[in-house]
């Protein structure tokens, strides 16, 4: 190996600890309603599919400019109405900076979302910044919403998710 390649593979070992910015890893989707409810209010999966990847990729552009304060891990949950609006939480137990949750929240309201028949489609992305790991028994539910379902953990799950983030547009 000549000594450019060497240089190579030891800088490319250590960008990882060189690394200013934050980074966030999708780990899963959660769909917050059921998914034929999800299906009939769609015109097919294509356009949220688009929407997805788009928030995805304008994310981690947007975290690139920040810097790292410690891995942690949360859900982005995220409701498209059938006029068009978007609004985003962030919903953790963990230490995710304001700085991180405001980029994610930013750009998932500020881009263009997909159709929606009627009502409200509203998923999450659980997702891992900096290589945390999403814990297996966390679903989630945003703190906005509990106050408006007059619920805690537990009791939440049961709750209908449409119908909170239509009554929280009220």
């Amino acid at each position: 190996m000549n000594l450019k390649m060497k240089a190579f593979a030891f800088l490319t070992l250590l960008f990882p600890l060189i690394s200013n910015a934050a980074q966030a890893e999708y780990l899963n989707i959660y769909m917050m309603q059921p998914k034929n409810a999800i299906l009939q209010k769609l015109h097919g999966v294509d356009d949220m599919d688009r929407y997805v990847k788009e928030i995805e990729v304008n994310i981690n552009k947007k975290l690139s400019e920040i810097k790292p304060n410690s891995n942690s891990w949360g859900f982005l949950v995220i409701a498209v109405r059938e006029d068009g609006k978007i609004k985003a939480w962030l919903d953790t137990d963990d230490a995710v900076s304001q700085a991180i949750g405001n980029a994610m929240t930013t750009v998932a309201e500020g881009t263009k979302g997909f159709a929606v028949k009627t009502g409200a489609v509203v998923f999450a992305l659980g997702f891992g910044v900096d290589g945390a790991a999403l814990p297996i028994d966390k679903m989630p539910f945003p703190n906005e919403w509990k106050k408006i379902a007059n619920c805690s953990n537990e009791d939440c799950q049961e709750k209908d998710a449409e119908a909170i983030v239509l009554k929280y547009w009220q």
